[in-house]
């Protein structure tokens, strides 16, 4: 769908497509939850045969593969027949690059019912994740264990996709120690050492979160240099470490708790430490973006926000840091580099 207007499509047809959206998401969604992806990877199958393995109605599923055609995950090869298109592929529970659980966990309920009260959350600026779930987002999935288990899964994928850009976009092999704050299952830190042999790591994160990570950290064989830390980064309580990694932490918080974090990490840090920081820019120049959808998106899940690059220079200047550069990397995201003064 284009983020600008065509002349070959009036007004009418682009707002009407655009409103049909969330269609089109819940079929993905719903695509990804079944599995059906995984039962057409040898070819184009009956969907009468994939619904009996499934359990589902056959109609239904039927159903559901045409309005799947339509999202561009399959093709119709023959009457009620059908089989994966490239973008269908990626739906694939063991495909290269499989996006199966990011398409779970950014289309459930955890998402899609705060999104649901956005008149609420403008008119408040606030989070309606309470209002809509019950309980706040975070505190959601600690009750959710299986939908806690697709939004960790997702957010790990894209992770990995980011990491190998972390790594080549700086020489990390001048500091001793790594330090990966709020870095979960440790897989951008790992890319970081992989590509860096003479690093150490520190992964530091919530003392449950450290414990789920420590199998993962010894089967990739770095628990020998890799120190595994738990605390909370809103408390004055982190390692010392002459580089530090927040990735996709800042825009989950508020400027004041945004500031106590990065004051945290200040305070931890010995004279001269690098902080290298990953998040989306928000464009200043008022062209169509991504980033403001997602600024929306952490409006209503976390009362969190997404900055530019004036807002991230005040604020490291704030907390004791020297904005030095911002890069980009090939898919959008960007490196924000900033010494200790």
């Amino acid at each position: 769908m284009a983020n600008t207007p065509s002349d070959n499509v009036p007004p009418t047809q682009q707002l009407v497509e655009r409103l049909h959206g969330y269609w089109i998401t819940q079929v993905i969604h719903t695509v990804a939850q079944l599995g059906v992806a995984d039962r057409l990877t040898s070819g184009p199958r009956p969907s009468d045969e994939v619904a009996r393995e499934l359990g589902t109605h056959p109609e239904g599923l039927y159903r559901l593969l045409r309005g799947a055609v339509t999202a561009g995950l399959v093709q119709e090869v023959s009457p009620r027949a059908f089989s994966l298109t490239p973008m269908g592929e990626l739906l694939r529970s063991e495909a290269p690059g499989s996006m199966r659980d990011i398409a779970i966990a950014l289309s459930d309920r955890s998402h899609w019912l705060p999104w649901g009260r956005l008149p609420e959350a403008i008119r408040t600026n606030q989070s309606t994740a309470r209002a809509a779930l019950g309980t706040g987002f975070w505190d959601h999935f600690v009750k959710h264990p299986e939908e806690a288990t697709h939004f960790a899964r997702a957010m790990g994928g894209l992770s990995g996709m980011l990491a190998s850009e972390v790594a080549r976009l700086h020489d990390f092999s001048r500091y001793a120690r790594v330090a990966d704050i709020g870095g979960s299952q440790g897989v951008v830190l790992e890319a970081v050492l992989r590509a860096h042999p003479s690093c150490r790591g520190i992964l530091f994160d919530l003392p449950h979160v450290i414990e789920s990570a420590r199998a993962r950290i010894e089967a990739v064989g770095l628990a020998g240099r890799v120190q595994l830390v738990g605390g909370s980064f809103l408390e004055p309580v982190i390692p010392a470490a002459e580089a530090y990694l927040l990735k996709h932490i800042l825009h989950d918080w508020d400027d004041a708790s945004s500031a106590t974090i990065l004051r945290h990490i200040h305070q931890g840090a010995p004279q001269g430490a690098r902080l290298f920081v990953v998040e989306l820019v928000m464009p200043e120049d008022g062209q169509p973006s991504f980033v403001p959808l997602m600024d929306l998106n952490m409006l209503v899940l976390v009362d969190g926000r997404e900055r530019t690059a004036r807002e991230f220079k005040t604020l490291l200047a704030s907390t004791g840091w020297a904005l030095e550069r911002i890069t980009p990397t090939q898919s959008g995201i960007c490196l924000i580099e900033a010494q200790r003064r």
